[in-house]
């Protein structure tokens, strides 16, 4: 008798559990907290209860079938409306090429907040694209300025992590980028050197922006791989590119944008796996093309703190990804690295200082020159 209360007691106490997670819509948690009561009431033979705690499990799985299992940090969205794409032909030609549904996208932002509310998205990092030095005709008109993004920011602070952006053309390129910083409080620069026709690893140009990011610590977020964006040419954009920065800057946190997509995916994992501060983001296709060689590595030590869940909202929708997520079995990927993947690397890489080889090798007593940055 004292046995079957201490399972009563038990299951009660799952039950309660599985209750906050769904309350906090944590429903990897509530999913595998009423699994373990079901288990406990499996044993007592208790079928009328167990039945019950199974519609409890059927229930969880269908509320968030085309959501996130934990409330999710969508790394790389655009607060992009229909009638902006018409004022920009290169994004335009984006969402002719994503095959973009005009209803699909959204009219303003309360539908990019309903959107990101009914994916359990609680956040999402929006951004800038700053072409403005371009000579191209359809480059000139800059994607949001940065003010713009910074004020989206301030008015809803709890749902927004903002990033600037600068045209390293510009001749005041790394002073709006302190004042990105500064001034508009904003957590990271966004780059496309397809978009501006310059490669990552030019010295002249981009190399000053990213010494004002290491200054400030904050994250550089670049495109790498293909693109939908007309008008552009992709050579600027190999990922293997973006190894000379990871070596001259070893403390730049570094995000290359959509893994590398469209067949170079495995020079990216190649620089994630390389160094230590270089991360990649997932976001700009649909998880029914991420390659398989991603998918099995995001389980692996060497990369589940490595990769950040984006969607690159709106060519790819937030519950269109995560229905596909859930039609896949959310790749077999652990709650660990889903819960990595989905909310925590974003929040580590932001908040955490960056690791440094070069003090690693001074605490391991091994002689490195007082004043080496490489």
């Amino acid at each position: 008798m004292g046995e079957d209360l201490r399972n009563q007691e038990k299951v009660e106490k799952l039950y309660e559990e599985a209750r906050s997670a769904l309350s906090a819509r944590y429903y990897l948690d509530a999913e595998r907290f009423f699994k373990q009561a079901l288990e406990l009431l499996k044993e007592a033979k208790d079928e009328s209860k167990a039945s019950a705690c199974e519609r409890e499990i059927e229930n969880v799985q269908k509320e968030n079938a085309s959501c996130s299992p934990v409330p999710a940090i969508d790394y790389h969205a655009h607060p992009m409306f229909r009638d902006d794409l018409r004022k920009n032909p290169g994004l335009f030609m984006a969402a002719k090429h994503f095959r973009l549904k005009d209803e699909l996208i959204p009219k303003g932002l309360d539908d990019m907040l309903e959107d990101m509310d009914k994916a359990n998205v609680e956040k999402a990092v929006i951004m800038s694209l700053d072409s403005s030095a371009s000579e191209h005709w359809a480059l000139k008109r800059s994607m949001l300025s940065n003010d713009e993004v910074a004020k989206l920011v301030s008015r809803y602070p709890d749902r927004f992590i903002g990033y600037g952006s600068v045209d390293p053309r510009r001749k005041d390129a790394v002073e709006e980028t302190e004042r990105c910083i500064k001034e508009l409080k904003l957590k990271g620069m966004k780059f496309h050197p397809a978009a501006v026709s310059t490669y990552p690893n030019d010295e002249k140009l981009f190399y000053p922006i990213y010494e004002k990011c290491v200054e400030f610590n904050v994250p550089v977020q670049s495109h790498c791989g293909t693109t939908g964006m007309y008008f552009t040419k992709i050579k600027y954009m190999m990922p293997l590119l973006y190894d000379d920065v990871a070596v001259d800057f070893p403390t730049l946190k570094l995000v290359l944008l959509h893994f590398g997509v469209g067949g170079w995916h495995d020079q990216a994992m190649s620089l994630a796996f390389r160094h230590p501060n270089v991360y990649l983001d997932i976001s700009g296709a649909s998880p029914r093309i991420y390659p398989q060689s991603l998918i099995v590595s995001a389980n692996t030590p060497f990369y589940q703190g490595k990769i950040l869940f984006g969607t690159d909202y709106p060519f790819v929708g937030m519950q269109s990804w995560f229905k596909a997520f859930k039609q896949l079995k959310g790749f077999g990927w652990s709650e660990e690295t889903q819960r990595k993947v989905l909310r925590d690397n974003c929040i580590h890489l932001h908040d955490s200082a960056p690791v440094s080889p070069l003090d690693i090798l001074r605490g391991e007593g091994i002689d490195v020159p007082p004043g080496a940055r490489r």
